[in-house]
């Protein structure tokens, strides 16, 4: 969530010099910004007044996670958990492990996008021989995880997979007739405008121009 911070933190940890108190000049209090004034907060009890050593700086590492992790969001984590608990509470919620809870509230992870394309159905002439269908899938097959996450979000609104599986999603793509256009999604339906590129190459940098210059919805 925070790299630089992380990178700080093991930097810390791996020095190992008998100057670590000067060089680095810690207590156990971290410096936040309140709307342009910084203000000192200690993540242990007068932590202000406690340095950091090289024999208790694993402590404040732990301590510093926990303060940026549990502490600064506890009273948004509170007030979220009890509106949940108040709609999702009860015996059935009881009867879920996390994972499953985690799947059902954000969609899965497992993406398989060889199952993609054998659910995908055509229209306005398109079919799964066509010359442009087989161009798209060949291209789309070399694209990078991250990129056709993107394609996901670009095609139906978010890069997650629903708890049924991908199966569960109707894709279509149909054919229009300008190629000098770029691609359209019509997000709701999971509708793909394609126009018949005359090769790859035009056709990815025609989709790729599309996908990663968009924003979804961040919905399942």
């Amino acid at each position: 969530l925070h790299p630089v911070q992380a990178n700080t933190l093991r930097q810390l940890l791996a020095y190992n010099e008998p100057d670590f108190e000067d060089t680095m000049c810690l207590t156990f209090s971290v410096m936040r910004d309140f709307f342009g004034e910084v203000e000192e907060i200690d993540i242990i009890p007068n932590g202000r007044e406690k340095s950091v050593t090289l024999d208790n700086r694993a402590e404040y590492v732990k301590c510093y996670v926990d303060y940026y992790m549990n502490k600064v969001v506890q009273a948004q984590y509170e007030a979220f958990a009890h509106g949940f608990l108040y709609v999702a509470g009860g015996k059935v919620f009881e009867a879920f492990h996390a994972e499953e809870l985690m799947h059902m509230v954000s969609g899965m992870q497992d993406f398989n996008f060889k199952d993609l394309e054998t659910i995908t159905e055509y229209q306005n002439g398109y079919h799964a021989e066509h010359p442009v269908i087989k161009l798209f899938w060949e291209m789309f097959h070399e694209m990078d995880l991250n990129t056709k996450k993107r394609f996901l979000i670009f095609l139906t609104g978010s890069d997650r997979i629903p708890i049924h599986g991908i199966h569960s999603i109707k894709i279509i793509i149909q054919k229009v007739k300008d190629n000098t256009r770029l691609p359209v999604a019509h997000t709701c339906f999971n509708v793909l405008d394609l126009p018949p590129y005359p090769n790859k190459e035009i056709m990815k940098e025609k989709l790729l121009t599309a996908i990663l210059n968009t924003e979804g919805f961040g919905l399942v």
